[in-house]
């Protein structure tokens, strides 16, 4: 009989024990749906990380995009820097136009005193380097007489007396007005030689440069025109000396100094024949200044 009791309460115990566990959402006795359930919660827990992956990928393009920004802004520092440099030396060369000293100018018209003659340079002279621009201060009185062409200008008054000086000069002017550079460069040469304090030696320096240039002895008539223009930069040939050494420079492939000059032109020599003006302007465009 106890023992009939003992097993009762013993099974009475564990019906309880078993209605609380399963009060409580657990069973002893898992059914399937429970385990599918369990076996998918890692599945979502991966899941649940793909937002992060994809933060940290778009995190590393931020960093790329960002050292490509870097590398081209350095860049562009570069090219500013190269910018600002040749801005310089422009600015530089212009101040060169502006302040540079040299050979005292002559009035127009009259003697030239002790000015440097514009002596020819040798014929070796054309391997030298680009003659240096330093011009002087000129008071810009000349106003040039054309554009320099030999067909369109006119002899000056001092050519026309009978002086020996006025003689040779028409001798080599004619030369020019021929097309015969060779024998009108070494006419004129010996002109400015042989005739240091001559009215006509501002003219005569600048047939002598034309000549070369004719020629394209580019180098030669640049220093040519560069004395010239030193010596007589008030003189009425000087708007046109300006504008042939300019030429002269963009011969030689010196596009920046060429450019600086041409635009000294108009700058200095405003009341300059407008042929001159015209052909000064034009020659920029050429170039692209």
């Amino acid at each position: 009989m106890r023992k009939t009791l003992l097993a009762l309460l013993a099974c009475s115990v564990l019906a309880i024990s078993q209605q609380q566990v399963m009060a409580q959402g657990f069973s002893l006795f898992p059914n399937r749906h429970a385990s599918e359930t369990a076996a998918t919660q890692p599945v979502t827990k991966v899941q649940a990380t793909d937002p992060s992956m994809q933060i940290d990928e778009l995190q590393q393009q931020v960093r790329d995009l960002t050292g490509q920004v870097e590398d081209l802004s350095y860049q562009m520092l570069q090219m500013e820097e190269k910018i600002r440099k040749m801005q310089e030396d422009i600015e530089f060369r212009l101040q060169d136009l502006e302040n540079g000293g040299g050979g005292s100018s002559a009035p127009a018209g009259g003697k030239t005193g002790a000015a440097e003659p514009a002596t020819p340079p040798s014929q070796d002279s054309a391997a030298a380097a680009t003659p240096s621009l330093t011009f002087p201060d000129n008071t810009g009185t000349g106003t040039g007489s054309g554009n320099g062409d030999a067909a369109q200008a006119q002899l000056p008054a001092a050519a026309e007396s009978d002086s020996s000086d006025a003689q040779f000069y028409k001798v080599a002017y004619d030369l020019i007005l021929s097309g015969d550079y060779p024998q009108a460069e070494q006419a004129f040469g010996e002109f400015v030689l042989s005739y240091p304090n001559s009215a006509l030696l501002p003219d005569a320096s600048f047939w002598l440069g034309e000549a070369m240039l004719a020629q394209q002895k580019y180098n030669d008539a640049a220093k040519t025109f560069l004395n010239a223009y030193k010596a007589y930069g008030s003189s009425d040939k000087a708007p046109e000396m300006l504008l042939k050494l300019g030429e002269s420079l963009a011969g030689l492939d010196n596009k920046e100094t060429a450019c600086a000059t041409f635009k000294q032109v108009p700058s200095r020599y405003p009341d300059a024949a407008p042929a001159v003006l015209s052909k000064a302007a034009a020659d920029m465009k050429k170039l692209g200044c």
